[in-house]
């Protein structure tokens, strides 16, 4: 199985050795689970994509420090890229920038709102063959200025939170995105809040750091994805 990485977010030279790189975070989550699956990367933030995303068995999008909404260049070829895949329903599978990227692509709107920062439990709404061991809710890790506000009419909502009611979408058995982080580890969570402390109160941060300690549902996440990836 060949699975293409559009790698979104911007990184300094020091990203990989830290372990902070986006891309790599996936392959690491991913490919334990998928041992006969090969990953190639591709840094689509600098415009380097391939010549047809529906070459691959399936496509991730990761998140960005970059906004959706920023209009770049970049960013419309991805929203290009997206049509093209829903429309051969090549597997795609997208995370917080790219969970928004999907549904901007489609036809829905995403806009700022206050910051989810934490590991919030989220409720899962709308159960699928791919989600097991089943879950009714499940807590990730989280750091986004953004979030959908509408969605498009051909993506179902499988999972809310109060302060962003669009945690996972859906369509067919093709494409699957969420907001929040199971790439993510407690230790890179603490780095984030670092990066952001110019944007955020405290008060926040102490509250977000709290909540990093308490663990998440990533592997039980990551189970889910590949098994959508797989079917």
């Amino acid at each position: 199985m060949r699975i293409a990485i559009y790698h979104t977010n911007p990184t300094d030279r020091n990203a990989a050795s830290r372990g902070d790189h986006y891309g790599q975070m996936f392959e690491d989550m991913l490919g334990p689970q998928m041992p006969d699956a090969t990953f190639e990367h591709f840094d689509v933030v600098d415009a380097l994509f391939p010549d047809n995303p529906t070459d691959f068995d399936a496509v991730v999008v990761t998140g960005s420090s970059a906004f959706v909404t920023d209009g770049a260049a970049w960013i419309e070829t991805l929203f290009s890229h997206i049509r093209d895949m829903d429309r051969a329903e090549t597997k795609l599978f997208a995370v917080c920038f790219g969970h928004q990227a999907v549904a901007m692509a489609l036809g829905g709107r995403v806009e700022h709102r206050n910051i989810v920062l934490g590991a919030p439990e989220f409720d899962v709404t709308v159960q699928q063959d791919w989600m097991q061991p089943a879950a009714e809710s499940l807590r990730l890790y989280s750091g986004n200025f953004q979030q959908v506000v509408e969605v498009p009419d051909t993506l179902e909502v499988l999972a809310s939170h109060p302060d962003c009611p669009v945690v996972m979408m859906a369509k067919g058995t093709h494409l699957m995105t969420v907001q929040f982080h199971p790439e993510f580890s407690s230790a890179y969570m603490h780095r984030y809040v670092d990066q952001i402390s110019d944007h955020i109160s405290v008060e926040c941060a102490a509250a977000a750091r709290n909540e990093f300690d308490l663990g998440t549902g990533g592997t039980l996440f990551a189970k889910w994805a590949t098994d959508f990836l797989s079917s």
